[in-house]
């Protein structure tokens, strides 16, 4: 750490963002890939610096911009002499898994809600929201090859944007090429540390309504069927709804009524060794929403997570409160259960310039049940950047109290640090502190009654698109914990080496000793050293295999991973998995075994709007021990099939389910389901 920020060299002073006047067509522009008479009166700007190597674009790319009475039109021209990567055809996050063009909208500035959305070449799309982490609205992408690149056409309507009346937004346009690894945009500015920084985005003025409007109302009614066997509940049908009314144009109420949850669509199950549980993604459309404005902060590292939403089962009803008004952004929710119910409340404070940014949050956790249980978790996070020095201050504290807590003064959590940071390198130092008491109920914990330091050091060294050796990065960690009484907790350092190639060719190389204090007090080890040697592993068809061993629990662990996915036809994609754990114990009364999980996933992507998958898993063999719980050796035998067909219309979605891909072995069910959107689109 010493070293990072003694090599901090004193910025210059930023410079001015480039800034235009949006003109508005009388005729909206054709979203068909091509670029008619209607585009000439659009202004035009160049995507003209190389932000991954900090010099000028090799290659050409023209934006145009545009809006008429609906919304924006943008049009990317881009010039590509690689090859160019564009295998996702149906929208979906593994757009950005492929070369693509974007554009970041911050409507009101560096407060607010944020905005991106994305196209490949295909003009596949996808978007993101700071509003809801299902944001999923009807906006256009069209994209067509031309003799030196693509072209990709856009049109964004204004009324899936929450912007607070502003007509004055902040915009980033990016591009980025898997192939050569750039990432090409508008806004530069030495002192940035990420492309999309709304602090030295660039400036777009008249833009949109002059007006605040408010979003429309949004009521997604859900109807659902089940065929199962009787050992599985029988045959049944279920409605709900949920629903979000905008009470002004940047906030909203939210409920939800017989929320259904059937339509996990991630298989998150692994067999992947490590000392501390697994925590999960949250994919419930209640807590997508209302969950947003909580666990900010400015750096956290290992630390408790406070709102951790999967803690909370499954709820009869929910009601929330959020949004964001200037610099603040807040959120409350009640989730009401047969006996119990979870409840939070997040005030955040947040501001950012050129030279310094500020951040603040308060938060308020409450479970409670008829049988008693009353736990309370209040915490702050603070946070000050110097976005010239680069370097930044934070600290996160927590208290919990209630009937789970027999002294208050064990029952508390802290984080403080300094941190640096640019585009290419990381530092972090700082000390932590986890009570014995301290695990609340709706928290995802890795491990209390720990008190000790952390350090952390990353490092990234950009070549040149054309070398043979792309970049180097390298990544030094650090840490030592003591329990309460002074007896060691945790000990551990790590070294990491990252060697990205021209070819999409990938190799890491990692040293990781550490030692952990398990359930029942040893002191044990839990090594992760290995390598891992991959092809064209950020993309949607990655190819790698992966090592990982060395002195584990009560003997050694030899982790193996293989994994491709192959495109066996247009639109097409099969993945297949094989881990393997080995664990030989040097303890005779305890046994030794390995545990497998075999995985094969086929992807029919068969349009823009649908997709159908299919999964085969098997999970065999002895369990792993862990330091979270004390271990049982437990010998799994389970398979899963699952079946899923998604489509997703303007105001229409539809399941055909078979299974459950989160369930350790299949659940034989069949779930039709149907989903109607009245008012604004799903996720707004």
């Amino acid at each position: 750490m010493a070293v990072a920020i003694g090599a901090a060299p004193a910025s210059a002073q930023s410079p001015a963002p480039p800034a235009l006047t949006v003109p508005r067509l009388s005729t909206a522009p054709a979203i068909d890939g091509t670029l008619g008479a209607e585009w000439t009166t659009a202004a035009s700007v160049n995507l003209a610096t190389d932000f991954t190597y900090r010099r000028p674009a090799e290659e050409p790319t023209t934006v145009r911009i545009a809006e008429d009475a609906g919304g924006l039109d943008i049009a990317f021209l881009a010039v590509q002499h690689e090859a160019v990567t564009a295998a996702q055809t149906t929208n979906a996050a593994g757009v950005q898994s492929d070369d693509y063009v974007g554009v970041y909208l911050w409507p009101q500035g560096t407060n607010g809600f944020s905005y991106g959305f994305f196209a490949n070449p295909r003009g596949t799309r996808y978007q993101t929201s700071s509003e809801n982490s299902a944001y999923t609205p009807q906006w256009s992408a069209v994209g067509r090859a031309t003799a030196d690149g693509y072209v990709v056409t856009m049109h964004i309507p204004f009324g899936i944007i929450r912007n607070g009346g502003s007509t004055r937004w902040r915009v980033q346009l990016v591009r980025n090429v898997v192939a050569s690894g750039l990432i090409d945009v508008w806004a530069f500015s030495p002192n940035q540390s990420n492309p999309n920084d709304p602090a030295f985005a660039g400036i777009w003025s008249d833009v949109g309504p002059p007006q605040a409007v408010r979003s429309p109302a949004r009521a997604q009614v859900y109807a659902l069927g089940e065929l199962t066997t009787p050992a599985y509940g029988g045959n049944t049908s279920r409605v709900g709804a949920d629903v979000s009314l905008p009470v002004t144009p940047t906030a909203s109420l939210v409920a939800s009524f017989h929320p259904d949850f059937s339509n996990v669509d991630t298989d998150q199950q692994t067999i992947a060794p490590q000392a501390f549980a697994y925590q999960y993604t949250e994919v419930r459309p209640f807590f997508t929403q209302a969950a947003q404005a909580f666990n900010h902060n400015l750096a956290s590292f290992n630390s408790p997570q406070f709102l951790y939403t999967p803690a909370i089962p499954t709820f009869r009803e929910g009601y929330a409160l959020e949004g964001t008004q200037g610099p603040f952004t807040f959120s409350g929710f009640d989730a009401l259960s047969n006996g119990r119910t979870d409840q939070g409340q997040a005030f955040d404070y947040s501001a950012e310039t050129t030279r310094a940014s500020y951040t603040a949050n308060l938060q308020h956790i409450a479970v409670d049940t008829t049988s008693g249980l009353h736990d309370v978790l209040d915490t702050i996070t603070t946070g000050y950047q110097d976005q010239q020095l680069h370097l930044g201050v934070y600290a996160n504290a927590a208290a919990e109290h209630g009937s789970l807590v027999t002294s208050p003064g064990d029952a508390t959590a802290l984080q403080v640090g300094l941190v640096y940071a640019t585009s290419t390198t990381t530092g972090l130092l700082s000390y932590n502190h986890v009570g014995a008491e301290f695990d609340p109920v709706d928290s995802f914990v890795p491990q209390t009654d720990v008190t000790g330091y952390e350090a952390y050091f990353t490092k990234t060294l950009n070549y040149g698109s054309k070398a043979l050796l792309r970049d180097i990065a390298y990544s030094l960690y650090a840490n030592r914990y003591h329990d309460r009484y002074g007896i060691p907790d945790q000990a551990g350092a790590s070294a990491q080496f990252n060697f990205d190639f021209r070819n999409l060719m990938t190799v890491h190389v990692y040293d990781a000793p550490s030692m952990v204090r398990v359930a029942d007090g040893e002191y044990l080890p839990f090594y992760g050293n290995g390598v891992e040697l991959g092809y064209r592993i950020s993309t949607t068809t990655p190819t790698y295999v992966q090592y990982t061993g060395g002195p584990y629990f009560h003997g050694e662990l030899g982790a193996w991973t293989y994994l491709t996915t192959l495109p066996v036809a247009p639109g097409i994609h099969l993945t297949l998995e094989t881990d393997e754990d080995a664990y030989r114990t040097l303890f005779r009364t305890e046994p030794s075994g390995t545990q497998w999980l075999n995985r094969a996933t086929l992807d029919w992507q068969i349009n823009r709007d649908s997709a159908f998958d299919v999964g085969l898993r098997r999970i065999h063999g002895q369990t792993l021990p862990n330091a979270a719980i004390l271990p049982t050796f437990a010998y799994v035998n389970a398979s899963n099939v699952t079946l899923a067909y998604h489509f997703l219309t303007l105001r229409n979605e539809f399941y055909v389910v078979y299974g459950d891909p989160n369930s350790l072995s299949t659940t034989p069910a069949v779930f039709l389901k149907w989903v109607r959107y009245i008012g604004a689109p799903k996720g707004t």
